[in-house]
């Protein structure tokens, strides 16, 4: 077996298991996946994950795909569940247009993603 194939067979470290939003599945990427088209607030997140809690976490990023000082990320927890919405945040807070990072937090491992809400 060649080592570029034994590589392809474990997930990437931006991307360690399958998260889509509002449709959209998120590209593998460095340092961080993306999903490529803009998402409404309330769009839903599905999370391929046989883990009974995941946790996400959104932080507001500026263009450099920086945290925004002083900005509180949303949390989001599925429990039993693969599928809600971005807008089911434990503060009830809608999100506001513009760029975030999503860590998804499951199976003891953390995929993240770059999304904007339009």
């Amino acid at each position: 077996m060649s080592a570029a194939f034994a590589y392809g067979l474990f997930a990437s470290d931006s991307l360690p298991f399958p998260v889509s939003v509002g449709g959209q599945a998120a590209k593998d990427g460095t340092p961080f996946a993306k999903i490529e088209n803009r998402v409404a607030a309330d769009a839903e997140l599905s999370v391929e994950s046989k883990e009974g809690m995941i946790i996400v976490n959104v932080h507001a990023v500026n263009a450099k795909n920086e945290p925004v000082p002083g900005s509180t990320p949303a949390v989001i927890l599925l429990q039993g569940k693969t599928k809600t919405n971005l807008d089911k945040t434990m503060d009830g807070k809608q999100l506001a247009a513009g760029n975030y990072i999503m860590s998804v937090v499951s199976e003891g491992k953390t995929a993240s993603i770059l999304v904007t809400i339009k």
